[in-house]
């Protein structure tokens, strides 16, 4: 949110410089994790070509940057936190693409501060970064200034009505979280985690970019607080991973994922003109 105070961007800096410790732990270096992962990267690659040039909001550690970086993608990756950005910048080196890499710390809030004129050929921002800011259509916005028409955008943002975080509340007895759609929650006092629903998530993008597909992450893969379970099944865990690969994409599943990774594609400024045209007539 383009409205918050330098004190709350600097608390919110603290409390993901100081999670930055514990990232690989947590998530980034966990079974489920990388399985999660990889179902963004297919998306990703299939979205970015060599020789292009995008745009990486939450970045944190800096793996998908790498990640895209490795296949002739260029990459300004930003992140609010100094220590992920750091992070980042130290698991780049020995890569053999650091020249395609270029990480900023810049928080989504701030993304219209950017100094410099580029015009970008698309741009991402993977696991729940997003979720975190609260004024989405600010993104949109400083996004639209940025992105050459035509371009895509992958925003993979938390769910809402995630099979397993309401198995995990059913096995603890939690019924209220069971039947309960969240709007939001409080982390500690920072910022809130936002969970909008893909409708308004849409409509927060809208016009200036349109909806072109989505698709359902961790459906049927638990979440990584779910680790030991997955290593201790490692078998069935790549089983769930598979029917994941099947189904994410499939209305009704897709709604049960963990995440939902949404591509968008940027409107050129003639379609949202002939758009406004007719609904106007």
């Amino acid at each position: 949110m383009l409205g918050r105070g330098t004190e709350s961007l600097q608390l919110s800096q603290a409390y993901w410089n100081t999670a930055a410790e514990k990232y690989n732990q947590v998530f980034a270096g966990t079974l489920v994790g990388s399985m999660w992962r990889e179902a963004v990267w297919r998306e990703l690659d299939a979205a970015f070509q060599s020789g292009s040039h995008v745009l990486e909001l939450n970045c944190g550690t800096g793996i998908d940057a790498i990640h895209l970086a490795n296949r002739g993608v260029s990459v300004l990756a930003c992140d609010i936190s100094s220590r992920m950005i750091e992070m980042a910048r130290q698991n780049a080196v020995g890569t053999g693409v650091e020249e395609l890499l270029d990480f900023r710390v810049l928080a989504t809030e701030q993304l219209a501060t950017l100094q410099d004129g580029t015009i970008f050929d698309g741009a991402f921002s993977n696991f729940s970064g997003l979720n975190c800011v609260q004024d989405l259509a600010a993104v949109r916005r400083s996004l639209a200034r940025r992105l050459r028409p035509g371009s895509r955008v992958l925003l993979c943002m938390l769910g809402r009505f995630g099979v397993w975080q309401k198995l995990w509340h059913l096995a603890h007895g939690n019924w209220n979280q069971v039947f309960r759609s969240a709007q939001s929650t409080d982390v500690d006092g920072v910022f809130k985690v936002q969970y909008p629903s893909r409708k308004q998530i849409v409509a927060l993008f809208s016009p200036d970019f349109k909806l072109h597909r989505w698709k359902g992450i961790g459906i049927a893969v638990p979440p990584a607080y779910m680790e030991h379970w997955a290593v201790r099944f490692p078998q069935l865990t790549q089983c769930l991973n598979r029917i994941d690969s099947l189904i994410g994409s499939l209305p009704v599943f897709r709604n049960l994922g963990g995440c939902i990774l949404l591509e968008f594609e940027r409107i050129p400024l003639q379609k949202r003109q002939h758009a406004d045209d007719a609904q106007g007539s």
